[in-house]
């Protein structure tokens, strides 16, 4: 059941890559019938609720509730759940925000909250022996996702009242995005990492642990400042920001220390352990950029400069999420590894680098008034285009015979 799941979560990720290399294409040559806008909603919905929240639910499903409860309703809210997302798909790239696009995106709160509530009520009790804080940042996730639900009923009597591009709008907007990747998502990773040591009896230091996950909770919520900033550019709220990326990096550093002096990474087999470097090295970066940004100055280039911002939502979605996800989808023999999907691995990997690099050196280009580089639509968007051609390879690996 769990392999089908993340099957069509994949092919979820697939498609988003597809709508994503589109609409880079149009920058290549003219589409006069792309509503450019509305491809970008679906692009952005289907990576975020049809990938990262799917993969996620058919995870954490399967590492913390008991096998015995896995049953009917869990298979049966992973497909209304699934419904919701090809209604988007579907309805945000033909009308965009309408009617019919926000009820499905309210459908799949609305299932979003069935999903928190079962799993809280049957995630696997504690037990004897050692503290699994697997549990507690696996809560803290489900927490975040429903913190993070509650800017989407803000957002409707805003644009009622005729606040769509509003400073309150955008506001918005940045606080689902922001406790979705730098809570919901974020977590819900970490607990699953701290399940699998779990399993291989692998027991980090409890006080350490605990100081990292309060200093991630505390960081969560004061870094959402500089999602505000470049509309209320107040002291007080670069203040914020600033405290907390300090506080984030200091997590950081004592999470990176913890996993550095164990050579837990040296437990996952090859491509395991090269996805979940590739998650720890973007997850390291993250943290670098957003503690650069601190300097009032460097924060106000990072939030103008669009390049940068496409590039590190990027980064973390495709970077830590994605090559996270993959990791313990392989782990957990959810996808096959044979000889195409290695390839489909190498070539994702490269496009997701690729256009990483194109995107951050074409933003330092444009903060330094040097203009674009040779041919920049181009490459981007052939860098852009080995991402679904990877993840094709992935799938078609699943319906082969042969490992």
């Amino acid at each position: 059941m769990k392999r089908i799941w993340l099957k069509t979560a994949l092919i979820n990720l697939f498609i988003a890559a597809v709508l994503g290399t589109l609409l880079r294409y149009a920058f290549v040559d003219e589409l006069s019938w792309l509503k450019f806008r509305y491809v970008l909603h679906g692009h952005s919905h289907v990576a975020m609720l049809g990938w990262v929240y799917l993969a996620l639910y058919t995870l954490l499903v399967g590492a913390f509730i008991r096998t015995d409860q896995q049953g009917r309703k869990y298979n049966v809210l992973f497909w209304l759940t699934q419904f919701s997302v090809l209604g988007m798909l579907i309805s945000f790239p033909i009308v965009g925000y309408a009617p019919i696009s926000i009820a499905f995106s309210t459908l799949h709160t609305i299932l979003s909250y069935v999903f928190a509530f079962y799993f809280l009520k049957e995630l696997k009790p504690q037990g004897q022996g050692p503290v699994l804080f697997s549990r507690l940042f696996a809560k803290a996730a489900i927490v975040f996702m429903l913190i993070s639900t509650l800017a989407l009923w803000a957002t409707a009597p805003i644009i009622i009242s005729g606040g769509k591009g509003s400073a309150w709008y955008y506001a918005v907007i940045q606080f689902f995005l922001h406790f979705q990747f730098n809570g919901w998502f974020l977590f819900a990773i970490l607990a699953l990492f701290l399940r699998k040591l779990e399993e291989l009896n692998i027991f980090l230091d409890t006080r350490k642990l605990k100081l990292f996950f309060r200093l991630l909770v505390i960081s969560s919520f004061l870094t959402y400042a500089l999602a505000v900033s470049w509309s209320t550019p107040l002291l007080s709220i670069f203040l914020a920001n600033s405290l907390g990326v300090l506080i984030q990096l200091i997590a950081a550093i004592i999470f990176i220390r913890l996993v550095w002096k164990e050579k837990i990474l040296e437990h996952f087999r090859f491509w395991e352990g090269i996805l979940l470097k590739t998650a720890f090295v973007c997850f390291v970066g993250k943290i670098l950029m957003q503690s650069i940004i601190v300097i009032p100055y460097i924060a106000k280039v990072g939030y103008t400069i669009r390049n940068y911002m496409i590039g590190f939502l990027h980064l973390m979605l495709l970077g830590i999420f994605t090559s996270f996800l993959l990791a313990f989808a392989l782990d957990g023999k959810l996808i096959r590894v044979g000889r195409m999907a290695k390839w489909g691995l190498i070539v994702f990997l490269s496009g997701f680098l690729l256009s990483e690099g194109i995107l951050f050196l074409q933003g330092t280009l444009f903060w330094g008034a040097k203009g674009f580089l040779p041919f920049y639509y181009e490459s981007l968007f052939g860098a852009s285009a080995l991402l679904p051609i990877g993840i094709l390879l992935v799938l078609f690996n699943q319906m082969s015979r042969k490992t």
